[in-house]
């Protein structure tokens, strides 16, 4: 279990799939409804304050933000909304969330070099090719400031929605389904 803070109000914890299994949820099933959740979040807060050597205000509104990672475990975004607090006592949102960013390559060969650059800052990542054209869809760990800006550099970004990805998965053919950016990365050809 990997624990940052970020601001005073939000930390992140990266959780690999062992984690996942001693912590005994899968991502499916987080969901704040069901007490096993709320169990396995107080249990992570719990330690994150011992790590941190602080605790992370939980007294207002505590925004949890779940993101699936390819090798099984997840990255949870936990965040205090301070002008909440005097509102909105004690409420708990568990949002499993984040689009893929989709950028679009001339050619293989710059679409590979980016691959390499973005190696170990996604989650999550597609790879698509129509009429020579190839399309990268990337859901980042952290830092997508910094994906979009190394996307942005190789290719050009042409959104970032849950339609866009639909459509890229509809019209364009699948060429990786998962884990592109470390098979391109690794150079090794795909099945």
């Amino acid at each position: 279990m990997k624990i940052e803070a970020l601001t005073d109000e939000t930390i992140i914890v990266e959780l690999s799939d062992d984690d996942m299994k001693n912590l005994n949820i899968t991502y499916e099933e987080m969901d704040y409804s069901k007490v096993e959740t709320k169990r396995v979040i107080w249990t992570i807060l719990s330690r994150a304050r011992r790590t941190l050597g602080r605790e992370l205000d939980t007294s207002g509104r505590l925004f949890v933000e779940a993101m699936r990672c390819e090798s099984g475990g997840c990255v949870l975004f936990f965040s205090v909304d301070r002008e909440e607090k005097s509102r909105r006592k004690n409420k708990r949102y568990l949002v499993k969330k984040g689009e893929y960013i989709t950028c679009e390559f001339e050619n293989a060969d710059v679409m590979m070099n980016c691959a390499k650059h973005l190696y170990k800052s996604c989650c999550e990542s597609r790879l698509y090719s129509l009429d020579n054209k190839y399309r990268l869809l990337v859901r980042p760990l952290t830092g997508a400031a910094g994906v979009k800006n190394c996307l942005n550099e190789f290719g050009k970004i042409i959104g970032e929605s849950a339609m866009l990805t639909e459509f890229t998965d509809e019209h364009w053919h699948c060429l990786i389904k998962e884990g592109a950016v470390n098979l391109l990365s690794s150079g090794k050809e795909a099945s």
